[in-house]
């Protein structure tokens, strides 16, 4: 093995160099061709260098969730079949299959949760004590969290009731703060009862910087409402941008901790990701399969603790559009692939020491945090949602995006002159 030498002197490239090869390979297009920004004008690239690495970066870690026993994120059961026969068996299904944790969406569109007995049957065979259950509550959330609290069943399984009213009213709901402190000033130490729902900015049609920012001003809100020893959590949205995705979680984390340190709360927040359902498509519903692995690459390396991937047969509509159980079933295997056969989760933090990653973190964590300082100049987040100075915001963000055009795949880029619908089940 002597005769084997490394060659250390490695002639030094500039960026001049880059630049002429650049040239050539364009073959006389614009150089400007090759510059994307995200839509909050935050240029992509094309290249990053170690000049553009930020000064101060730091690894991140995941908040470490409870239960995980050796898993490096939560992957989460969506529950939210209104059949509760149905969503309990699919549950059952997911559990078995590799979900390690329960996401249950409460509303009349969804579980709807009337009583204990509900209650029950719909975790009727799950092993409380060993699953994380957490809660997504749209709808008379003071009187569904006093249910579930109610429940003996569940005096022992760690839950979060994703209570979220300032997020409420800004989906024009009923996001009344009375009540809340009922809930907070009694709550056993298994329950966290906040979750910013941050998604739902991503779900209007709002920039990353705009969902990280009332995501900060939420969180801000609440502790100085209800005090820093107020536990909470934070839900984002991820979409099929991955590594858009990645800085924007790395940016979250960051931001979250901050705001945690300032007001002197407990910075260990868990981030819980859903993938976007605005980015699904129900024309030729299968590319939703790629879409779906692009979120959940950039959920799990930009570092979340709690993930939930939607069956590839959702999408924006009217009506619900119930899943199947090969649906779910896909959804659970994604995230099985990326666990267990490309062991995404083996490394703390993918994204550190990437020029790239590294920019783009810093560039919308600065950016979010301008959009955050604002909000508080403005008389703090539930002001700007009651003079609808946000929903404007966001729709004129929203109207921007849709005037650009952007090809979507399988629908107006490369559509495919016949394709089976997969099956749904009936409403």
């Amino acid at each position: 093995m002597s005769d084997l030498t490394l060659n250390t002197d490695f002639e030094d490239k500039t960026r001049d160099d880059w630049m002429e090869l650049v040239k050539s390979g364009l073959r006389g297009a614009n150089f400007d061709t090759l510059i994307k920004a995200t839509d909050d004008d935050i240029i992509r690239g094309p290249l990053s260098s170690a000049q553009d690495r930020p000064e101060a970066t730091a690894r991140l870690s995941r908040s470490g969730s409870p239960l995980l026993d050796g898993l490096a994120w939560h992957m989460c059961a969506p529950v939210r079949d209104g059949d509760l026969a149905f969503a309990n068996t699919q549950l059952l299904d997911d559990l078995k299959g590799g979900a390690s944790a329960i996401d249950i969406t409460l509303s009349k569109h969804a579980i709807n949760l009337r009583n204990k007995a509900d209650l029950k049957r719909l975790l009727e065979g799950v092993y409380l004590d060993l699953v994380p259950i957490r809660f997504d509550i749209r709808e008379d959330i003071y009187a569904k969290a006093a249910l579930i609290l109610e429940s003996e069943s569940l005096k022992h399984t760690p839950i979060n009731l994703g209570l979220d009213p300032i997020g409420l009213s800004l989906s024009g709901r009923n996001g009344s703060l009375d009540g809340l402190s009922d809930i907070l000033s009694d709550l056993p130490k298994n329950v966290t009862a906040l979750s910013v729902n941050a998604a739902r900015v991503h779900e209007a049609g709002g920039t990353e910087a705009q969902e990280l920012s009332v995501m900060a001003a939420s969180a801000a809100s609440y502790w100085r409402r209800f005090g820093t020893d107020t536990k909470l959590s934070v839900r984002l949205a991820s979409d099929q941008d991955g590594h858009l995705g990645i800085a924007k979680l790395r940016a979250a984390r960051r931001i979250v901790t901050r705001i945690a340190e300032v007001c002197g709360a407990d910075p260990n927040i868990p981030i819980h990701s859903v993938t976007s359902l605005h980015m699904m498509q129900s024309v030729d519903p299968w590319t939703n399969l790629l879409r779906i692995m692009a979120a959940g690459f950039g959920a799990v390396c930009g570092g979340a603790d709690y993930i939930t991937l939607r069956p590839f047969t959702d999408a924006p509509s009217d009506k619900p559009r119930l899943a199947t159980p090969f649906g779910y079933r896909i959804a659970r295997n994604m995230q099985l692939m990326m666990m267990e056969e490309s062991h995404l989760g083996q490394v703390a933090d993918p994204a550190f020491g990437s020029y790239f990653h590294e920019r783009l973190t810093e560039e919308l964590a600065q950016t979010a945090w301008t959009e955050f300082q604002a909000i508080e100049t403005g008389g703090g987040i539930e002001a700007l949602i009651e003079s609808g100075a946000l929903k404007s915001s966001i729709a004129a963000a929203k109207a921007e995006r849709e005037a650009k055009a952007a090809p979507i795949l399988g629908v107006t880029l490369h559509p495919a002159e016949s394709v089976k619908s997969p099956e749904l089940r009936e409403v």
